[in-house]
């Protein structure tokens, strides 16, 4: 999509399309058979994909502007198909593969003035593929494949070639997309035990854990923003299949989930994030979606203790800081199934381990309120979790009339408790998220 969340292209059957808020969904062109866009720039002016151009060809990587059409970018020399993965912001850089009837897939980067470039591989790889590319086109990343068949993420620049990122522990893992600047890298990281995990990898850094996901659970990493700081929108889902959502990781806020079931189905699958990671767009049982992100507030107290998923709790806030439209959302994940819970709030921070004789850590201090009303305590189902709309006028809290109004300016902390079993019967907490009101 592009940087504004404005335009997002795909495919709809076997035609390339291009949507916007102002003209809705439209054909790209009439190509002789299938076509599928893949990327478009930043200002949403470049769309690059690939299409059967002309009766017999292999599919062609082209490229397409409203003023200059369809261009077809062709291949080189010993290949027979050219396949576009990603554009520049400008639009003037395109990267892809090119392939032919047998091994050796070739990466290759494409500018109007030096044409097509094969990116090459390192020795004792068969082949790259790309999958995106920074802003300025300067650097790209994507899967190299061993001569043994398993795959490493790679990082090319024009200085220092193709760089293999590594695995993480991992069996394989590949690259899904880079900051705008190049620095930064999201991606997957597969285990022996058939575990996805989400990665962020910096050149100080190296590869980093996106975070625990309960066992069964994969996470797949096809986006991020801009600077980094929203490493990535991708897709959890139990192995073998089961519920599949819609999650972002952020530095400040670790994982996070901005939609669920958006066409009232639980199988969401996420391809793209704005570069202020705000909008994330995917597909749900085949339908296309886009979500805009309104995450509020500043997630603390973390790591949390483990609960019986071998994971701890996330608590997320929704909504509005603005006291005007009343909007907040509390949702509680990660938890174990079809427990029972409740959130908390406060207008203080505390850290009291293992607070009446819990497993975790109480996040609050101070006068705390308990949201135990009717309809406020909740389970969490199948799903491993639950959500509750807040009504900010009337907030428990500690005083004679057991509930007070949110005031502007005022920040509060909320945090949500839970039972579990592990092994025993005994209860947990989440981490905690503080959020000022205005």
């Amino acid at each position: 999509m592009s940087a504004d969340g404005s335009v997002v292209v795909g495919s709809s059957g076997d035609s390339a399309f291009r949507w916007s808020a102002a003209g809705g969904m439209q054909e790209l062109a009439a190509f002789v058979g299938f076509s599928g866009a893949k990327a478009v720039s930043a200002d949403g002016s470049v769309v690059v994909g690939t299409a059967e151009i002309a009766s017999g060809l292999f599919g062609h990587a082209f490229r397409w502007t409203a003023a200059g059409g369809v261009q077809d970018l062709g291949t080189l020399p010993g290949y027979l198909a050219s396949f576009s993965s990603a554009v520049s912001a400008d639009g003037s850089t395109v990267v892809g593969s090119l392939g032919n009837l047998g091994p050796g897939q070739r990466a290759f980067r494409w500018t109007a003035a030096g044409g097509m470039q094969d990116l090459g591989v390192l020795p004792g790889y068969l082949s790259t593929t790309p999958v995106a590319v920074s802003a300025d086109g300067g650097v790209v990343v994507g899967s190299t494949t061993l001569a043994n068949g398993s795959w490493h993420a790679f990082l090319w620049t024009a200085a220092g070639g193709v760089q293999d990122l590594g695995k993480l522990g991992g069996i394989t893992s590949s690259a899904g997309a880079v900051s705008a600047d190049g620095g930064i890298v999201a991606g997957n990281v597969r285990f022996a035990d058939g575990r996805v995990h989400a990665f962020r990898w910096t050149a100080a850094g190296g590869m980093q854990d996106l975070g625990c996901l309960p066992n069964g659970i994969q996470s797949l990493a096809f986006g991020i923003s801009g600077d980094g700081r929203v490493v990535a929108a991708g897709t959890l889902q139990a192995i073998g299949g089961g519920v599949a959502r819609v999650f972002r990781w952020t530095l400040t806020g670790g994982l996070q989930f901005p939609g669920v079931g958006v066409h009232g189905v639980t199988e969401d699958y996420t391809w793209a994030v704005s570069p202020d990671g705000s909008v994330v767009v995917g597909d749900s049982d085949s339908r296309a979606f886009r979500i805009q992100s309104s995450i509020l507030g500043e997630t603390y107290c973390r790591p949390t203790v483990e609960n019986s998923t071998g994971c701890g709790g996330v608590v997320l806030a929704n909504g509005d800081p603005r006291l005007a439209t009343g909007a907040l959302e509390l949702t509680a994940t990660l938890l174990p199934q079809n427990s029972f819970g409740f959130f908390l709030t406060s207008q203080a921070q505390g850290n009291v381990v293992s607070a009446g004789g819990s497993d975790g850590t109480l996040c609050l201090g101070g006068s705390i309120g308990r949201f135990v009303g009717p309809g406020q305590v909740m389970n969490s189902g199948v799903s491993g979790s639950f959500t509750m709309t807040v009504d900010l006028n009337a907030v428990p809290a500690a005083t004679p009339t057991g509930v007070t109004a949110v005031q502007p300016g005022e920040t509060w902390n909320f945090q949500c408790w839970h039972r579990d079993v592990n092994p025993t019967a005994t209860s947990n907490f989440t981490d905690a998220v503080s959020i000022t009101f205005h």
